[in-house]
């Protein structure tokens, strides 16, 4: 018994420094200088605006006399930096640029903040400080189109336009459905796949702030864009590659993600649909965008979408993917000065 004890504190022993060993290995090779940008908390230069006690991370181009154009950027957890593709619609509109709540450059909350119906009125608040007179314009992409959706349908009365670019779903059935095409956003396991991971953890831990969530946010980064076989959103893009994506980001936010899903998911399946049958009384038409390339949520899905409006038609960028507006500008902003331009008032008059 004695000599099996010592046998087996000899393994256990072995195991531990090979591990010790194994990570200052990889500590002093992937030794470096990484850091993430603080949010508006910590840096005062950072474009920002106060709405209901919440200091955004936040940009208006165009002048104030322009209607207003309000662009939700998707995620939930990314920020607006890959939709800035969509600034010369200044030209015509003031547009508003900003950070959701506890995402990119704007600053973290408790968890508890981190749910659909705190982002509807935090939309409602800018669409009040912006544009209190005047309904506004909605660009959602892909969560952003999500949640302008959810907004429709709780606040009509303040929105003329609306572009919902690739939602993933706006229904419970459809989120369960997407929930399961995308491997619940697992890819395979793969020497890949562990080996980014294990990098990118020990790459986190050369960050130092400027926040508590900061080595969070900068690992969440590094594995959501790890090139591995399998990679769960390929679907979204040209050729099923990823790397053709347009998504530069300045900061993931790394707990919004998950809270958003523990809350819309209490028994691991969506609940919630973001639309109801009062949206079908938006007396205004909605113009879905996708991407000719999205075999995922692309098109097909999309023209699904449409039953669930009043008046609504598809528009397909060619030769793009998930990321439209950045693969291709030119022709995303052809087909949205063209939708944003009409005059719906005569819609609203007839009904």
């Amino acid at each position: 018994m004695k000599r099996i004890t010592k046998w087996l504190s000899v393994c256990l022993g072995g195991l531990l420094g090979a591990g010790a060993v194994g990570f200052v290995g990889s500590y002093l090779g992937f030794a470096g200088q990484f850091s993430v940008p603080a949010t508006t908390s910590d840096d005062p230069s950072l474009p920002s605006r106060s709405i209901g006690g919440y200091r955004y991370h936040l940009e208006v181009f165009g002048l104030p006399t322009r209607p207003v154009v309000i662009v939700l950027h998707g995620g939930p957890g990314s920020d607006y930096r890959s939709l800035l593709p969509l600034k010369p619609l200044s030209d015509d509109y003031q547009v508003v640029f900003y950070d959701q709540r506890g995402s990119g450059l704007s600053p973290r909350v408790p968890d508890e903040q981190l749910n659909l119906d705190q982002f509807i009125e935090d939309l409602h608040s800018i669409v009040g400080a912006t544009s209190p007179h005047s309904p506004v314009r909605l660009i959602g992409h892909s969560w952003g189109a999500m949640l302008a959706a959810a907004y429709l349908d709780r606040y009509p009365d303040t929105v003329s336009h609306a572009v919902l670019a690739e939602p993933a779903f706006l229904t419970a059935e459809q989120g369960n459905q997407w929930y399961e095409q995308i491997g619940h956003g697992q890819p395979p396991l793969s020497w890949a796949l562990l080996g980014g991971v294990w990098r990118s953890w020990i790459e986190s831990l050369y960050v130092y702030g400027p926040d508590e969530d900061a080595r969070r946010d900068f690992f969440t980064h590094q594995v959501m864009n790890l090139d591995v076989p399998g990679h769960p959103l390929s679907g979204y893009y040209c050729r099923s590659d990823p790397r053709s994506a347009y998504d530069p980001v300045w900061r993931t936010g790394s707990r919004i993600f998950r809270a958003v899903l523990k809350n819309a998911m209490p028994d691991g399946h969506f609940q919630r649909d973001l639309v109801s049958t009062k949206t079908k009384r938006f007396p205004h038409k909605v113009l879905f965008v996708s991407g000719r390339c999205n075999q995922v949520i692309g098109p097909d899905v999309q023209r699904q979408n449409l039953a669930l409006f009043a008046n609504a038609e598809l528009a397909v960028v060619e030769d793009a993917g998930h990321s439209m507006f950045g693969e291709r500008p030119e022709a995303s902003l052809a087909v949205l000065r063209r939708y944003l331009a009409e005059d719906h008032s005569a819609i609203v008059a007839s009904e």
